[in-house]
């Protein structure tokens, strides 16, 4: 019964499957928006909205995580799972998982040495959030750079606009996944409760082979729920 009292102000998993689609929503109009601003000429102000899209992606990924955590009886501290969802550090940093592995970090898996490995993708994600971090807050303010004060005109750049551009297209269809993921999940928990505790143990497998790749664990887990099809997402533009 106290086991019972004290979650009963956690979330469950309808909710967890509602945030994330809402999240997702907001990541898709934040893209479009992006795109209106792009046609009035505003490519700064654009940026500035895919990045928040991008970490709005970020959290139907986490909030994927914590569903799986959920329906596989883990305990949860919900207070520190919610403060990590509003920082833009572990967001960008979670992003970070996403990327293509730095030279260095593919070096160090071929050689097998883990710990280098690990250093490079850490590095990856501390300069990932840098990078991000300081483009949005350039595509807002005027700030003073090398002896001069710059607006934002100045510093975003159309080819900063066509990377982001890009990289969200591919990450809301990452995060399109994660949802088609969960809504799957929140439909037959039970039945799903086997396959998920079968994704973990190969996941603690890849970690036991030193596999510092999630992108195998992630489509694995896909491939389990979704099948082989490869959802896709339509009607993104294409980079300016």
């Amino acid at each position: 019964m106290a086991k019972e009292t004290q979650r009963s102000d956690q979330a469950s998993l309808g909710i967890l499957v509602s945030g994330a689609a809402k999240t997702f929503d907001n990541a898709e109009r934040l893209f479009r928006e992006a795109e209106i601003l792009v046609k009035g000429g505003a490519v700064a102000r654009a940026l500035c909205l895919h990045q928040i899209s991008l970490e709005e992606c970020s959290k139907v990924n986490n909030l994927v995580t914590w569903a799986v955590g959920l329906v596989l009886g883990s305990d949860i501290d919900q207070k520190k799972v919610l403060a990590a969802l509003s920082r833009h550090a572990g967001k960008n940093k979670s992003n970070a998982y996403m990327l293509e592995g730095a030279e260095a970090e593919k070096d160090a898996n071929a050689r097998g040495d883990w710990k280098a490995a690990m250093a490079a993708f850490r590095q990856t994600q501390d300069e990932f959030h840098a990078t991000s971090n300081q483009a949005k807050n350039a595509s807002l303010y005027v700030d003073w750079v090398d002896g001069e004060f710059l607006a934002p005109s100045e510093r975003i750049t159309e080819e900063m606009l066509a990377e982001i551009t890009e990289r969200n297209a591919k990450f809301l269809c990452y995060a399109n996944n994660g949802l088609k993921m969960l809504q799957r999940l929140e439909k037959a928990p039970d039945a799903m409760r086997d396959l998920l505790s079968g994704f973990v143990e190969q996941a603690k497998k890849l970690r036991e082979e030193k596999s510092a790749d999630p992108t195998d664990a992630m489509e694995a887990l896909l491939s389990s729920f979704l099948g082989d099809e490869r959802l896709k997402l339509k009607g993104y533009a294409s980079p300016p």
